[in-house]
């Protein structure tokens, strides 16, 4: 990365001089050979780059250089963004994953904010805010570029409409203690946020179970797509699913062009009979699968948990005895593969007791050989060493935030226009 920095600052300061008709020295560089070096300049090197001449504006703006780039940031271990937000802004704070300095900050002002935010997951450096009622927006921290307002969903657009009372189920007590008054509590499933692998398009996938219940009584789940390169939403036909509806309040992972949830009963809460989802991006259908042979045939759907761990789906299973065994798909060899397990009673003086809910991976070091674990709702984060003969964990991280995510920087949609 030095090397790479040092040819790209005497190619500035070349430049430089031959504008002003001294040209000391000359360095020939074949252009492949520089496309590779500019390619491992940071993202905002990479933006200043542009203005060095024409020809390295267009190749830089090329879909191939794009994907080239972060092919490059993948080979690396990622950066973690921790979100944060007001009622009128959002920040974003990106760390080094090994030192866990922090190494840029990015705040928006934003529309009020009503009623809680949600993270989508990070896709090639894009990370999707919304609320329930208020339009999806998209941002690359890297280059500072948000999308406009995103058009509102069907679903949204239903939930003005259509209020429904049992979503303010919880109380609290008026300030003299003692007339309980409703809070609005709003439960709903995430969409899904990946790209398409075959065209490179980004897509945002919001699968949900039919919302007010009393509209369709046959039909059980509905599925919007949002195409950022056609900037509409449209439905996809849930046909595959048949009678099958999804756990509320699930974040779907995106891995190798496939989205993932799992499946809930009728009011979409726990169920044992838990099955996989899966939508493929680019032909935007569904099927339903069972839970790989790991997983107990029994297992409560609130016991599983999904994510992209180093872009493979990961999924583990949290079990009676506080253990919880965590595996990814090698889609080289289709096969899964056991990667590590967890003792919750040795992380439980980090998260507030021995929890009910399955610990999430974030990151694995691939410079130290640890992993990064976080539990929902709770701000500290835990390091735990892989080495098969290790049990040692510790605090890696303990702060306020809303969300943390892996992330690496990109020049995605960073010369789109909108």
């Amino acid at each position: 990365m030095m090397a790479s920095l040092e040819i790209y600052q005497r190619i500035v300061r070349e430049t430089k001089r031959r504008r002003k008709g001294r040209r000391e020295w000359k360095v020939e560089i074949p252009n492949d050979v520089m496309e590779e070096i500019v390619m491992r300049l940071p993202v905002r090197s990479i933006m200043r780059f542009q203005a060095v001449s024409k020809h390295w504006e267009s190749v830089i703006k090329t879909r191939d250089f794009g994907a080239r780039h972060m092919a490059n940031q993948r080979s690396k271990d990622p950066k973690l963004m921790f979100v944060g937000y007001g009622f009128y802004n959002i920040c974003f704070d990106q760390m080094d994953l090994e030192t866990t300095s922090l190494e840029e900050s990015l705040c928006f002002e934003i529309e009020k904010i009503n009623g809680p935010m949600e993270i989508s997951e990070c896709c090639d450096g894009l990370v999707c805010f919304y609320c329930l009622t208020q339009a999806v927006r998209v941002i690359n921290t890297a280059t500072e570029t948000l999308l406009p307002p995103l058009p509102l969903a069907n679903f949204q657009r239903l939930h003005k409409a259509y209020p429904d009372p049992d979503l303010e189920r919880d109380q609290r007590l008026e300030d003299d203690g003692q007339r309980p008054v409703p809070v609005p509590f709003i439960s709903f499933t995430m969409f899904g946020f990946g790209k398409d692998n075959a065209t490179g398009r980004y897509k945002i996938v919001w699968l949900y179970n039919i919302y007010p219940a009393t509209l369709n009584k046959k039909k059980k789940t509905r599925c919007e797509v949002f195409d950022l390169e056609e900037w509409r939403w449209r439905f996809v036909t849930t046909r595959a699913l048949d009678h099958h509806q999804i756990l509320s309040n699930q974040r779907p992972p995106c891995a190798n062009g496939l989205l993932y949830w799992l499946t809930g009963d009728e009011q979409g809460y726990p169920s044992t009979q838990t099955k996989l989802i899966v939508f493929d991006i680019h032909t935007e259908m569904f099927q339903v699968t069972s839970t790989p042979p790991f997983i107990t045939p029994d297992a409560s759907s609130d016991k599983i948990g999904l994510c992209n761990l180093d872009g493979r789906l990961c999924i583990s299973e949290l079990k009676g005895d506080c253990e919880q065994e965590f595996w990814w798909r090698v889609e080289e060899c289709d096969k899964w593969e056991r990667i590590f397990s967890v003792d919750l009673n040795s992380t439980s003086s980090w998260f507030g007791g021995i929890t009910s809910q399955p610990l999430t991976p974030l990151a694995i070091s691939k410079d130290n050989n640890k992993v990064v674990l976080s539990l929902t709702h709770q701000e500290n984060l835990v390091e735990f060493d892989l080495d098969p003969d290790s049990t040692v964990y510790h605090l890696y991280y303990s702060g306020s935030y809303g969300l943390a995510v892996p992330y690496f920087p990109s020049l995605s949609l960073s010369f789109s226009s909108f």
